[in-house]
């Protein structure tokens, strides 16, 4: 990196830890990256790391192997670096952590490994910039819910959104994010309808609508950067329709495919690229629940623009998200090795609620009218 691109990213790197994370002089700050699947940028997390040691001495870089996808544990050398070397002993001697990263921990195992977690000893901000996201694992739940660490999830990150959708106004942007957030409150129901032929019903009654604003200076704290957008874990079993696939994570499909779901699960898919079904046929038969309906998400950053990255896609002012797989960690029931969000663009989205009966149109061709 030449030294006027490492002073570039340094100036970037330095909001991101001030104004984001809001990292004080003596807390602690770990880097998380992983190699072997960001081949578009596999110096990224190196030099994001050399810079966060720049600018915050306190702060500690682990790389680790890949996991393969996203929402699998990581290795238990992360799980050291975070909770400290004691914490994860204890993990070890009363079974849990082979049952949590294994990913068949119970919610009661959960719960006693949370007892197990000193705020004191776990690191008080996490920068994770691995490939794979972090996002939907009982390590982030179990590190932000009872370590109360600060937690920046960047999974699929790429160098250029530093200039782009994280050059935004934070304030205006968490005011609109606010804003969506109570416009749906009460709501029992969403309707998804695009012109590419997505039809979705979603039963979202008690469930509690999360924000992703860009600031995570709380305890506990957790999001994407970017960020921007609501979203939601339909209640299980409820979700009815046909998603329609245009895009995947990082390229725009051969052809569309058609998600048919039913009470909840995604039950079978059809298009014209044999290979595109076949791929997303084997990420749901991986796992008994990776085809369940874990997320419905709604972008609000309006420095969104790039289809080609799910980061940053599923935050673009206007869009809707759907997820399968893992929701455990933001409201859901369901614990899996799995967790991948498709968007929909110019999509209507239309709250019900049974109070009053009212309905409204939320987005309109994916236009906001919040």
């Amino acid at each position: 990196m030449s030294e006027a691109g490492r002073r570039e990213l340094e100036s970037v790197v330095r909001s991101l830890i001030k104004v984001n994370l809001g990292v004080k002089e003596d807390e602690t700050l770990l880097l998380l990256g992983d190699k072997g699947d960001d081949v578009m940028d596999p110096r990224l997390a190196l030099d994001v790391g050399e810079c966060l040691e720049l600018i915050h001495p306190g702060t500690t870089t682990v790389i680790f192997p890949s996991t393969g996808r996203s929402g699998i544990e990581p290795p238990e050398q992360v799980w050291e670096a975070s909770f400290g070397r004691e914490t994860v002993q204890r993990f070890r001697r009363s079974g849990l952590l082979k049952r949590l990263i294994e990913k068949t921990a119970s919610e009661e195992d959960i719960r006693a490994a949370g007892e197990m977690v000193s705020p004191a000893d776990a690191v008080d901000t996490v920068v994770a910039l691995a490939f794979n996201s972090t996002s939907h694992t009982s390590f982030r739940k179990l590190l932000t819910m009872w370590g109360k660490a600060r937690y920046a999830s960047m999974p699929h990150f790429l160098r250029d959104m530093f200039f782009g959708s994280m050059n935004v106004d934070w304030r205006a942007l968490a005011n609109s994010t606010q804003a969506l957030a109570r416009a749906l409150e009460g709501v029992n129901s969403l309707e998804i309808h695009a012109g590419n032929g997505t039809n979705l019903e979603l039963d979202v009654s008690e469930r509690p609508f999360k924000t992703d604003d860009g600031d995570l200076t709380k305890p506990g704290s957790f999001g994407n950067l970017p960020a921007g957008e609501v979203f939601v874990a339909p209640l299980e079993g409820t979700t009815e329709g046909t998603l329609v696939i245009e895009w995947g994570p990082s390229l725009k499909l051969a052809a569309p495919m058609k998600v048919f779901v039913e009470k909840g699960r995604a039950v079978s898919v059809s298009g014209e690229n044999p290979d595109d079904v076949r791929w997303i046929e084997g990420l749901f038969s991986a796992h008994p629940d990776n085809n369940n309906v874990a997320e419905l998400g709604i972008g609000t950053n309006p420095g969104a623009t790039r289809p080609d990255s799910i980061l940053e896609s599923e935050k673009i002012l206007g869009t809707v998200h759907l997820a399968f797989g893992d929701n455990h960690t933001f409201g859901g029931n369901v614990v899996a090795p799995f967790h991948l969000d498709f968007v929909v663009y110019d999509a209507t989205l239309t709250g019900l609620w049974k109070q009053g009966g009212g309905r409204r149109v939320l987005l309109s061709d994916g236009k906001p009218g919040w």
